[in-house]
């Protein structure tokens, strides 16, 4: 997703607030599906990408981040129809029950990249680079509403085990033309601090994932993927790329790792048009593990 006017965040109302905070309590992953039956039946990838095989109608594509529940049980993710400006987004559903997998149904019209709360009873999707949220009762989801209510450009939206908020924004004080960043509330304030340099660079600093420890990111490292590490003293290192045969296309956007931190899955095509943008994963835990220990290395001058 891209934006060349964003603007800083600068406020959240109190009632967004509390219901934001009441679905951040960390709970345990469960596994209630047969391995095999996980992740739609398909078989897991190597250290080499693969097709995540999404249904979409004709002439749209899946793309950005997607979100799965901590049971497995339930897929989420984006339908496209075009770039710039984006047009016919909408987020569709996969659920599995008894070890068979329905659907896709629309859950959300209008809407895409959907990442899900700590429990998985919030939803956190965006439109036009406004954030909304959705709270789930039983199998059924609220009308989504805006979190960041004078914001016109919080994009990609996270929340960590730690109750603390990330998004890519216009931090007064940025590196770039946006930022990934830390959102500071305190009661009806909201500070936007830049992560800095060499996190961020001059450019647009915009799709990212953060791990629900705080350990790493995955982040946009244009026009691949790369990923950063934080420091003890809560500074990130230089973003290392993930290497070409991930980042084969022309870009990669949408990053996500799943909650074991096994699978990274992100889009990217080969073609300007779009028309061979998919979703693809990718065993993710031992390149995390490596590049780390790069990472150290070097920060270390080794």
């Amino acid at each position: 997703m891209r934006n060349n006017n964003l603007k800083i965040v600068k406020g959240l109302s109190s009632i967004s607030i509390s219901v934001v905070l009441t679905f951040l309590v960390m709970t345990g992953f469960s596994q209630s599906i047969p391995e095999k039956k996980l992740y739609l039946g398909q078989t897991p990838p190597g250290n080499s990408p693969e097709i995540f095989s999404l249904d979409v109608n004709p002439g749209f594509f899946a793309a950005e981040r997607i979100a799965i529940s901590n049971d497995g049980g339930a897929i989420y993710y984006s339908q496209i129809e075009g770039y710039y400006p984006n047009r016919g987004e909408s987020i569709r559903k996969y659920t599995c029950s008894a070890g068979i997998w329905t659907g896709p149904v629309i859950l959300f019209e209008g809407f895409a990249a959907p990442a899900l709360s700590i429990t998985g009873d919030t939803m956190y999707t965006e439109r036009n680079f406004e954030t909304f949220f959705s709270v789930r009762k039983g199998s059924d989801w609220s009308k989504p509403k805006r979190i960041l209510i004078r914001s016109d450009s919080a994009h990609y939206y996270q929340v960590t085990g730690s109750r603390n908020f990330y998004l890519s924004s216009k931090p007064k004080k940025g590196a770039g033309l946006s930022d990934w960043c830390k959102v500071i509330v305190n009661d009806n304030d909201t500070t936007v601090l830049s992560l800095g340099k060499p996190l961020n660079n001059a450019g647009e600093n915009l799709d990212f994932f953060i791990s629900k420890d705080e350990s790493y990111m995955i982040v946009t490292n244009r026009p691949g993927l790369g990923i950063s590490y934080r420091n003890r003293d809560g500074s990130w290192t230089t973003p290392i790329d993930l290497g070409a045969k991930i980042d084969f296309g022309l870009g990669s956007w949408g990053p996500w790792v799943t909650n074991d931190h096994k699978y990274l899955f992100y889009s990217t095509g080969t073609k300007t048009d779009y028309s061979d943008v998919h979703i693809y994963w990718v065993r993710i835990d031992c390149i995390i593990d490596s590049l780390k220990r790069l990472s150290t290395a070097s920060s270390k001058g080794l």
